[in-house]
């Protein structure tokens, strides 16, 4: 089922499930998947030599044995570094994945909320930094898969360049920095006719952001909820999409407000 079919409300795997498996990898991935999530999240970043790959952070240090920016690293460099130990000593050699791994094993299969990292950063004007957008869209017509992605950024410029190559995916605007983050998210996405907007709980939510943002059709995510009583509290304010690093246990939860299968 496409995105703009499937219904809502929804769980999103932030990170892949990252609580039974290293975050962004592989295995946070299919676990989720296999346990029947509707979406799984990533990050995109660009390496040294031009590859796109999954990790929050800009640095090495959180989830690897490596250091440094991962913009400084080929790709062969980064694959010879362990994703896993830090996670567990029974994941060591866990390896980064790149975007075509993710899509060559999960296009088509469930809906992505693709965050691009280097988008991100286009917001601070003294990065010379190359945006990929043909290099990302090009990989999704290979792997045939631009209903089911949406893409999500705080660069409002970046989603409406990427829907000028890939009109048929779904446009996520990020929560903007500064005071007011949340209130301008909504503003901007209803001026430029994005699909969804994703508010974080680090900035005030209130309801009548959300109110605003579903009168003009745009659905909204939250990042993120944990524990079962603030996916719940989120889900009566009227989100429609929460986001959690544990999967499972919130699913469970909130069952009651998910659509029949």
């Amino acid at each position: 089922m496409t995105d703009k079919c499937m219904p809502y409300p929804r769980v999103c795997a932030h990170r892949g499930f990252n609580t039974v498996a290293p975050e962004n990898t592989m295995p946070a991935f299919g676990a989720a998947v296999s346990m029947g999530a509707e979406e799984i999240e990533f990050d995109i970043w660009a390496t040294k030599d031009g590859e796109l790959v999954t990790a929050h952070d800009p640095n090495l240090e959180r989830v690897s044995n490596g250091s440094g920016y991962i913009t400084y690293h080929t790709l062969a460099q980064l694959k010879e570094l362990d994703f896993g130990s830090r996670f567990s000593e029974k994941l060591k050699g866990l390896k980064l994945p790149t975007f075509e791994e993710i899509l060559k094993q999960f296009a088509g299969r469930v809906i992505m909320n693709i965050h691009v990292k280097i988008w991100d950063a286009l917001d601070d004007p003294e990065n010379d930094i190359d945006p990929r957008y043909e290099q990302i869209a090009e990989l999704i017509k290979k792997y045939d898969c631009e209903q089911h992605v949406y893409f999500m950024t705080t660069h409002t410029e970046s989603l409406c360049e990427m829907r000028k190559l890939l009109p048929k995916a779904s446009y996520c605007q990020g929560s903007q920095k500064g005071q007011g983050g949340n209130d301008l998210m909504v503003e901007r996405a209803i001026e430029n006719g994005f699909d969804k907007v994703q508010f974080v709980v680090w900035r005030p939510i209130k309801k009548e952001m959300i109110d605003l943002a579903h009168s003009h059709g745009i659905m909204c995510n939250v990042c993120q909820a944990n524990d079962a009583e603030s996916a719940k509290e989120f889900l009566r304010m009227g989100i429609d999409t929460v986001m959690t690093d544990d999967f499972h246990l919130v699913r469970e939860s909130i069952k009651e407000f998910l659509p029949e299968k």
